[in-house]
């Protein structure tokens, strides 16, 4: 059954001129930082060009909405939206003076300053009734916040879907306030916009999945968890590795099996120092017949760092069998590292698609603030070649997929085994 809603969007007529004034010069100074950027130059031409020239001309004339709406950021959100490139960040700047901790918190919303937030008008109690009923595999049914609060997400036409407060632990989140809002674009493929769960500032998503019966993607720097939104709160993760794990790790799993950890390619002083020495300690080790390399959420780095990494294992297979681990934290230059590996004799791939963050990189990590001074982009400034488009927003398909309800360690033992 298809739910009826009506949102409610608080709008402020007073200053409607300034308010068109400001929305036109960020919209205009958005288009400008994009058009530099290398994928759009790479990937919006011909057609694509003229559709992208209809919807700024289009989002033109929609021009009196205040700049803390969520209208506004929508409309300013749409002109990333054709973009593949996954490393293009573009959010609202946050108010940490008066969102920095619960005793803040709780201050800030009591005085009512706080920016009126999207909410619609629904019985709560009949969407919950009506999402229960919702199939595990269907994106639509009742998400969990970890402990804090609980969302609704429901399709409230084609191809969009909307996260409502359910009940909140925290006075920042009220009943009827919508958290989520997604875009679908493709199978399972979805933009998203969020409110920031700690701060409550809306920020881009490129691209959501439904996996695991979450939403894999929505985790949130600075946040109160770690968690991402999910159906099954006490639910064991298998897929992530903690983030209090070990960026570098060699053991072994049984005697034949030996097990390496490399979670990050930075070449920071202080992470490439501690890589550096880790990597001594351990280029004469790697002897078992079988070695398992887990790049779980490996966030990626330099070339120069993961190349290092792939001589070793490059001379590793000569002798023995290798078996990559990867998730959907797998991402920029870990998903170039694990297609290098893919390349080799005696490997296999094993867990969960990549990210899909790898055509495009930041090296400099160079921002760009809006006009109206309420918005920024985290550009881009690399471009790692066309070939590498086929895997940005679908990441690398691992050889082999491993359940989400049993130790991942242990299902590639198994395999191993030929159980």
């Amino acid at each position: 059954m298809r739910i009826i809603l009506t949102f409610i969007f608080f709008l402020l007529v007073p200053g409607l001129n300034a308010q068109t004034n400001t929305y036109l010069a960020d919209l205009t100074a958005l288009r400008a930082i994009i058009e530099k950027t290398a994928s759009f130059r790479a990937q919006v031409k011909g057609d694509k060009l003229t559709a992208y020239n209809d919807l700024y001309h289009r989002l033109l004339s929609d021009s009196s909405m205040k700049p803390d709406s969520y209208e506004y950021f929508y409309n300013l959100a749409q002109l990333v939206f054709p973009l593949r490139d996954n490393h293009l960040g573009f959010y609202q700047l946050p108010d940490y003076q008066h969102l920095s901790t619960t005793e803040s918190i709780d201050s800030f919303v009591a005085t009512k300053e706080l920016p009126a937030y999207p909410a619609c008008k629904i019985n709560l109690d009949s969407l919950k009734a009506n999402l229960a009923t919702r199939p595990a595999d269907a994106i639509e049914g009742i998400y969990y916040y970890d402990k804090f609060y609980t969302v609704g997400l429901f399709k409230s036409e084609a191809h969009k879907y909307v996260g409502v407060v359910l009940d909140s632990d925290i006075s920042l989140w009220k009943k009827g306030q919508v958290a989520i809002h997604l875009y679908e674009f493709g199978p399972n493929l979805y933009k998203a916009i969020y409110g920031h769960p700690k701060f409550k500032f809306f920020m881009l998503q490129p691209v959501e999945k439904y996996q695991n019966q979450s939403l894999i993607n929505a985790s949130f720097y600075g946040s109160y968890s770690q968690s991402v939104y999910t159906k099954q709160l006490t639910q064991t993760d298998y897929v992530r590795l903690p983030k209090t794990a070990s960026k570098f790790a060699l053991k072994n799993l049984q005697d034949d099996v030996q097990y390496l950890l490399i979670q990050t390619f930075q070449a920071n002083h202080a992470t490439a120092a501690v890589s550096q020495e880790f990597y001594d300690s351990v280029k004469t080790l790697l002897k078992a017949p079988h070695l398992v390399v887990d790049l779980r959420n490996n966030e990626g780095g330099a070339e120069k760092e993961m190349k290092k990494y792939l001589r070793l294992l490059q001379q590793y297979v000569n002798n023995g069998h290798l078996y990559v681990l990867v998730n959907n934290g797998t991402l920029s230059q870990a998903e170039i590292f694990t297609l290098e590996l893919k390349k080799l004799a005696n490997v296999t791939t094993v867990g969960q698609q990549t990210k899909g963050m790898l055509a495009y990189g930041s090296n400099y990590g160079k921002r760009e603030k809006l006009p109206s001074g309420k918005f920024e982009l985290y550009l881009t400034d690399m471009n790692n070649g066309a070939t590498l488009l086929q895997y940005e927003d679908y990441g690398i398909q691992p050889d082999i997929l491993l359940q989400n309800d049993k130790d991942w360690l242990d299902q590639v033992l198994e395999i191993i085994r030929g159980k």
